[in-house]
């Protein structure tokens, strides 16, 4: 109940600030209180219990979409490995989404179907009513609720009846949020466990060990020996292939002049994610050549060094893709794809180096995904410690070549300080339609300010209004600071 009070009053009709790191840090508390010593021990309860935290400080200090979406992720995840710290993360993050989604209707039917069994004593009765088991009353009144604004629109009649009661009283709106919130935070501590996926991932391990019966493929082409020689073909031509693409990537990105009739902004920005697509595709293909006994074929060294050499290679097509990317920076600007294309790039760099360890410590696919999974949370967490649109903003002012000025435009109020300093300096590059659209975004981010209550604080729209109101923005001195 304490967890859902709070959820009400921090986020009915705010936005996202101080009362992300407030409601985290009870989350945190109460799960803390109410897991057990080995959950709290366990590694992935801690990291994530820490993760949450940081995530929901850089929302009240940078204030992004992205520190919103990794708290939420945090805490999803902060739910699953309190009710069973040893799955792996993903299988974690299902059994949580499961739990947020079905836990609260669940208990209420089993609790229903227990109480049936029960002896109906004056402690069981008042038990009944316990925190514990309030789903057992919230969730038929929801229910209830539902079916009478049904029953309301199907019979004028008795919805006219219904409309003479007095319910102004009643914020239908805060208490359908209410709902809303007891029902996930009823999710968060009833964890629920889909006990197949579960199981699976519990008692699978990362070692890949060898069958004793001959696989179906390998059956299907003439045995292990076929599959073996078809393997070490494809990946000797692919290899060729993949060696003529990096020369000549590298030649053109040094030496050689491109073909007359391929623009050079076009050779830079087009077809990264089509060779991002490639580099994920061939990890695809070295997990179906290593997934059983070719890993145990005595003669397989020859194909191991032709997997560790495609895997080379495709690390060198990561760092032309980055060198391509980063050339187009410095001439357009940096912008959220472009960023995207340098995460990706991370991302594939890391899938390409746990590939390796796969094929070389004789690991499963399970493995892959695994650590995968961990090192995308990861980037995602620290991600969000960064202000990417001031930090684009920056950049694109003081570095880039040619920048869109209408883009620095499209971001979120972030920017403003930045971009409403250089449109009032002699030497501003902002057209006048431009700087009146600046003009505008201050006045409704101020307008914006004034509204905002307490729980919607965050140091980020603070650091903006000081910085607008010291450079003498239009209406600064009308902003009313909501920290009191």
């Amino acid at each position: 109940m304490l967890a859902t009070a709070a959820y009400s009053y921090l986020f009915y009709e705010q936005t996202a600030g101080i009362n992300f790191l407030l409601f985290t840090i009870l989350m945190v508390v109460l799960s803390f209180v109410k897991s057990n010593a080995l959950v709290k021990k366990d590694r992935k309860w801690q990291f994530t219990a820490f993760a949450s935290l940081l995530t929901a400080i850089n929302v009240v200090i940078i204030n992004s979409g992205l520190a919103v979406l990794a708290n939420v992720i945090s805490l999803i995840l902060l739910a699953g490995f309190s009710r069973l710290p040893q799955a792996s993360l993903f299988v974690a993050a299902i059994n949580s989404l499961y739990s947020l989604a079905a836990s609260a209707l669940f208990f209420t039917f089993n609790k229903a179907e227990s109480n049936q069994k029960q002896q109906k004593t004056q402690a069981l009765y008042f038990a009944s009513f316990a925190p514990h088991s309030i789903p057992v009353v919230m969730v038929p009144l929801f229910i209830f609720l539902i079916f009478l604004g049904l029953y309301s629109s199907a019979n004028p009649a008795f919805g006219y009846l219904i409309s003479l009661i007095n319910f102004k009283f009643i914020s239908w709106p805060r208490v359908w949020f209410t709902i809303a919130g007891f029902w996930l935070v009823f999710g968060f501590f009833r964890q629920l466990i889909l006990t197949s996926l579960t199981q699976r991932d519990l008692i699978t391990g990362d070692t890949l060990f060898r069958l004793r019966k001959p696989l179906v493929h390998a059956v299907k082409y003439g045995g292990l020996k076929q599959e073996y020689q078809g393997s070490y073909f494809l990946l000797v031509i692919l290899n060729i292939l993949l060696l003529f693409f990096n020369l000549s990537d590298a030649f053109y990105l040094t030496i050689g002049d491109l073909p007359a009739d391929v623009p050079y902004s076009e050779y830079l920005h087009q077809g990264v994610y089509t060779l991002i697509f490639s580099i994920l595709l061939a990890i695809g293909i070295l997990l179906h050549v290593f997934r059983g006994n070719l890993n145990f074929f005595r003669q397989n060294k020859n194909l191991k060094i032709l997997a560790y050499t495609w895997l080379l290679q495709n690390l060198l097509l990561v760092l032309l893709t980055l060198t391509k990317n980063s050339i187009y920076i410095q001439g357009t600007g940096l912008t959220y794809k472009r960023i995207g294309v340098y995460t990706y790039l991370l991302l594939t760099a890391i899938g390409l180096v746990t590939s390796f360890i796969k094929i070389f410590q004789v690991r499963n696919n399970w493995f892959l995904f695994r650590k995968n999974a961990w090192a995308f949370y990861l980037v995602l967490v620290l991600a969000t410690c960064f202000n990417w649109d001031r930090l684009l903003t920056v950049y694109n002012l003081k570095y880039a070549q040619s920048p869109d000025l209408n883009y620095l435009n499209t971001l979120s109020e972030t920017n403003l300080p930045e971009v409403y300093a250089h449109a009032i300096s002699p030497h501003s590059m902002f057209n006048p339609e431009q700087q009146q659209e600046i003009l505008t975004r201050c006045h409704y981010f101020q307008k914006r300010l004034q509204t905002q209550a307490w729980q919607s604080w965050n140091y980020n729209d603070w650091r903006i209004s000081q910085t607008l109101s010291a450079l003498n923005a239009p209406m600064a001195n009308t902003i009313n600071n909501s920290v009191r």
